[in-house]
């Protein structure tokens, strides 16, 4: 296990995970670090960012936020972690002939970059991907480095301008659907984010799935702790067990 600090706050936690199979795009992994006892107490949700099969590790990218992540943040390579997973119904796989905008905002970007990885593995063609990415600065946007790996178009914003486009990724992502065909949206991020992208899938109509992130102390949906409102519904979904993937006519954020 390998836990390094890439600046800005974040971190890319590497597991020897050895999955019977490559992760499916949007599941999450439950983490307990064990390095201080039992503080925290319960374990915290993290999404997969992606998989080497070959190696039999796992990447997490994460950014310390609370007290759990950051002592995750000190646990020293070789430690044993608590783990659950993955757990979670992740992203629906798209049909081979749409048109995929994936929008990650900051730490958001591992469960989108995973499925653009996934769809190119499966044949998707490349030119039919555009990945749009959003930070608050240029400083954060080291977490957009694998993304550019992929021979997908890459688009980055900041909400200072100091890379990329001046504003918020969804600005881009507006841009996109007024040209765009035949286009499905997926997305993680902060709430005001999955909103804004959420309207903009209901002006455009254009299918849309959102990744929700949440506090989740269980995991597998007995604690009720990150229920979200089913839309138009008296009605609550469990994010861990329902999601953390919904559709974005399906949740009222």
């Amino acid at each position: 296990m390998e836990n390094r600090a890439l600046g800005a706050g974040a971190f890319l936690l590497t597991l020897k995970l050895p999955l019977p199979e490559f992760p499916h795009p949007g599941k999450f992994l439950h983490i307990k670090p064990t390095s201080e006892g039992s503080d925290p107490l319960l374990r915290r949700a993290f999404s997969i960012f992606d998989c080497d099969p070959g190696r039999g590790t796992v990447d997490v990218l994460y950014k310390v936020f609370g007290r759990g992540s950051a002592i995750l943040s000190r646990v020293p390579a070789g430690h044993q972690l608590d783990l659950l997973g993955p757990l979670g119904e992740g992203f629906p796989i798209p049909d081979g002939d749409r048109n995929l905008i994936m929008v990650g905002g900051g730490v958001g970007i591992p469960p989108v970059y995973l499925l653009a990885k996934y769809c190119l593995m499966h044949g998707h063609a490349a030119a039919k991907i555009t990945f749009l990415a959003g930070f608050g600065t240029a400083a954060e946007s080291c977490m957009s480095d694998r993304v550019g790996t992929l021979p997908i178009e890459l688009k980055i914003s900041t909400d200072d301008g100091s890379q990329g486009h001046r504003g918020f990724v969804t600005d881009l992502l507006r841009a996109h659907l007024s040209t765009a065909a035949a286009t499905t949206v997926f997305a993680c991020g902060p709430e005001p984010m999955l909103q804004a992208v959420q309207n903009l899938s209901r002006e455009f109509k254009v299918p849309a799935f959102l990744s929700l992130e949440s506090i989740m102390p269980c995991g597998v949906g007995t604690c009720l702790g990150c229920v979200v409102k089913k839309d138009g519904e008296e009605k609550y979904l469990r994010v861990c067990r329902e999601g953390p993937v919904f559709s974005a006519d399906e949740v009222e954020l």
